[in-house]
């Protein structure tokens, strides 16, 4: 059990409520196709490279993605030079693929419906930019849930930085002790841990390829829909 009552929770999107695996890797394909790559350069960004590096944002993940093509470090000067232009590209396809290539998680939308029907006020708080976030959530049905949706363009740093949680309490109208956290990674315990967040973690998400129950939490849950959620939020 808690040792505040929750009042409001924050959950995180890619890899929580919706695996968007199969999204990012078409749009960085796309992306990639756009920018001159060799057809063998793009294949290497496939679904599995793509779990390892999704949730710290898109320059991140478009940095990584063409070092890994190119076989260069994400901070060699090549790629950091072709990021505007990677950026541009990406935003131009992302709205037409977000939600196509895409599922939500079994249980997640029960599980939102059962905190909704106990009056918690709930933020999605994720990486992605918020446009996205929002159009994403609402093709999955999803977005009726929330009161807020902030993406990681919303705040002057992004997850795992404090920041974001910090100022989603601060809409919630409640403390950082007394908003939980619900993510599928390091980087949510991460920036949870730094506000005063208490963390949930499922299991099913992508965590940079490392296992979810390494990572310390106040539980880690197979499916949200079958949380106690009762004695989670301390009622």
């Amino acid at each position: 059990m808690t040792q505040h009552r929750i009042q409001a929770a924050i959950i995180d999107l890619d890899g929580t409520m919706v695996d968007t695996l199969g999204d990012f890797v078409i749009v960085l394909r796309h992306t990639l196709s756009d920018m001159g790559f060799h057809p063998v350069e793009i294949e290497r960004v496939g679904r599995g490279f793509v779990s390892l590096t999704v949730g710290k944002g898109t320059e991140d993940l478009l940095r990584r993605s063409m070092a890994h093509a190119w076989g260069l470090a994400p901070d060699d000067a090549e790629v950091l030079a072709s990021l505007p232009e990677a950026l541009k590209h990406y935003h131009g396809h992302y709205p037409a693929i977000n939600g196509m290539h895409s599922d939500v998680f079994p249980g997640v939308a029960e599980g939102l419906q059962q905190l909704r029907a106990l009056k918690l006020p709930l933020a999605c708080l994720t990486n992605k930019p918020t446009a996205f976030a929002k159009q994403l959530l609402e093709r999955k049905g999803l977005l009726p849930y929330f009161d807020h949706v902030f993406g990681g363009d919303a705040f002057e740093r992004k997850k795992p930085d404090p920041l974001p949680l910090i100022k989603t309490c601060e809409a919630l109208g409640a403390s950082t002790a007394q908003t939980l956290m619900i993510g599928d990674s390091s980087n949510d315990a991460q920036a949870a841990g730094a506000a005063g967040c208490p963390v949930l973690l499922v299991t099913y998400g992508y965590n940079h390829g490392h296992p979810v129950a390494e990572v310390p939490a106040l539980a880690h849950v197979a499916r949200l829909d079958q949380v106690d959620w009762l004695m989670t939020l301390g009622r």
